[in-house]
């Protein structure tokens, strides 16, 4: 039985149900990728890389106003209906591919916070 599933493929159905269960996963994957592919061609890598760098700086020292704009930046797009939330997403999309050290800025300021934020956790079970 297992042997005719891998010979006949995935079905339309199971990749709909896939994309509806990992849809921010889906939808990250391709950002990055594109931001990274886009970024040699049109910036180079060490633009983003450096932006990466500055956005983690940043965060490390407003890890709170950093945690605030991007709750509301994501209370935003999901409070909106599903065809207006997909039309942000296209635009992020498009952003990634014309503005990739935008995303990188992005990614290094929720890395800064999140790995700040991972240290004061762990230092604080430890005592």
């Amino acid at each position: 039985m297992d042997e005719e599933k891998k010979n006949e493929g995935v079905s339309v159905k199971e990749l709909e149900g896939y994309a509806k269960k990992n849809r921010f996963e889906i939808f990250f994957c391709i950002l990055f990728v594109l931001a990274s592919l886009f970024t040699l061609v049109f910036w180079g890598a060490p633009t983003s890389i450096f932006l990466a760098g500055i956005g983690g700086i940043i965060s490390v020292f407003l890890p709170g106003k950093i945690d605030q704009l991007s709750h509301k930046m994501a209370s935003t797009v999901f409070g909106k209906e599903g065809t207006t939330q997909l039309v942000i997403g296209i635009v992020a999309l498009i952003v990634a591919i014309f503005l990739a050290p935008l995303i990188f800025l992005i990614m290094g300021l929720h890395a800064g916070k999140s790995m700040l934020g991972l240290a004061k956790s762990v230092s604080q079970q430890g005592k």
